[in-house]
């Protein structure tokens, strides 16, 4: 069982799921085991969605929401299985230990869907992610709709249940907040490991190493997401993964990977030179690259949106790359023509939780979704230098988690050398607490 499962918790998500449209049946699906190799898996891992609703970490479960009750589908007890694979939950002590209404064995779904609709007039459920399973569904749905009669309810209408889910989980409970916290300081503190370790002569690879190892001395279960270590012009790759470089004198080092905590992660990105030093060309980008992230850290609060959080990262980086003398021309125009993006083509942040691109709705049908207390999003503004000149083969972007509170926001990640300075005195020897 998960450390973070607390019944009472899960619950109360449920009911508050069940509240926003109390006539629907919720359906969601657990993951599965997902094959490597042969007869070799990879690690188990929850669907976020899932997990969030229940906190149960077994394969193959199915959790149905109607009428006001919880029904959690399980495999059963099997001891030629829990051999192999180790104990199950079971049914009965499922119920006890999640807190559900009532446990159904996992093959029974099917045969006890008819009786759970019967009062339902839609259903919620997302789709196409497999296709067998959608067959499954859709036909037992239709089988429902016949045991029901055709005349007056016909088929019921399959929504996604996302939009109500996602405006849930973009906003942290207590609980949450506590495991997304854990990530953080682990994080920071492989970050700050690695920024007094590396040295040239060393691999991308031997930096990843070093990272993970301090993840786990610090209580990070899991890496959140699939690490980028990434040097000299490799930093100019958004998604670089090969990890597997020498690391040389002259070359800066931009490494965005975190820890993950209960299925929670933090997201953090650090840039430094591989010497003591920055040469100057980078020291200059950085210190433009660092200036947007301390001024949108400033901007977020409630009632501020993304879409306002990330134009104003467009802005200023666009007056940066004018001040470098990468660009010319009046900063509104190249703003309006969208001459920064072969520099910055990414956006400034995203919600953070469960899945490293969180749950959350940013914007729709026109109407911006506005900050409120307990999201948790990152800040990551960049600059990439793919083509020759001054800069060429300079990648840079600095990244934080920040807790949107009452009256501000909270550096979850504070405490990493940021300045030129701070680095610079770390890379050389110095002490940073």
């Amino acid at each position: 069982m998960l450390k973070s499962t607390v019944p009472g918790v899960h619950r109360e998500r449920r009911q508050r799921l069940s509240d926003s449209a109390p006539d629907a049946c919720f359906i969601f699906f657990g993951a599965k085991e997902v094959v490597r190799s042969n007869s070799t898996h990879y690690p188990f891992r929850q669907d976020s969605d899932f997990l969030y609703l229940t906190g149960f970490d077994e394969p193959e479960a199915i959790l149905v929401l109607v009428g006001g009750k919880s029904h959690l589908f399980v495999q059963e007890r099997d001891e030629s299985r829990e051999i192999w694979d180790g104990e199950r939950y079971g049914l009965d002590r499922a119920r006890v230990v999640f807190g559900v209404d009532e446990t159904h064995a996992v093959h029974e779904f099917y045969s006890c869907l008819d009786t759970l609709l019967t009062d339902a007039t839609s259903v919620r459920t997302t789709l196409g992610w497999d296709a067998d399973r959608d067959r499954s569904l859709l036909k037992a749905l239709h089988g429902a709709s016949r045991f029901r009669g055709k005349g007056r309810f016909g088929h019921l209408p399959v929504h996604s249940p996302l939009p109500e889910l996602s405006e849930l989980r973009s906003v942290k409970d207590e609980v949450e907040l506590g495991l997304i916290r854990k990530a953080c300081k682990a994080t920071v503190k492989a970050h700050s490991d690695v920024l007094r370790k590396v040295r040239s002569g060393m691999t991308e690879f031997d930096a990843f190493i070093e990272f993970q190892y301090s993840l786990l001395r610090h209580g990070c279960g899991e890496l959140g997401y699939g690490p980028i270590f990434a040097s000299g012009f490799n930093a100019t790759t958004l998604h670089y993964t090969r990890n597997n470089e020498l690391l040389k004198e002259g070359d800066l080092f931009l490494i965005d990977a975190a820890g993950e905590v209960e299925g929670y992660t933090a997201d953090l990105t650090q840039t430094f030179p591989v010497s003591r030093q920055f040469q100057p060309a980078q020291s200059r980008v950085y210190e433009q690259v660092l200036g947007v992230n301390r001024e949108i850290t400033a901007m977020i609060k409630p009632g501020v949106s993304y879409r306002e959080l990330h134009s104003k990262s467009v802005e200023l980086l666009t007056e940066s790359l004018l001040s470098l003398g990468v660009l010319e021309g009046d900063p509104k125009e190249l703003v309006l023509t969208g001459a920064y993006r072969k520099y910055y083509p990414h956006g400034v942040g995203h919600y953070l939780g469960l899945d490293v691109h969180d749950a959350g709705i940013y914007h729709e049908r026109g109407r911006d979704f506005l900050l409120k207390p307990g999201m948790v999003l990152t800040n990551e503004p960049g600059l990439y230098f793919r083509e020759p000149g001054p800069y060429f083969g300079i990648g840079i972007r600095i990244e934080d988690d920040i807790l949107v509170t009452g009256m501000g926001s909270e550096v979850l990640t504070a405490g990493l050398p940021r300045t030129v300075a701070e680095i610079e005195n770390v890379r050389s020897g110095g002490v940073w607490s």
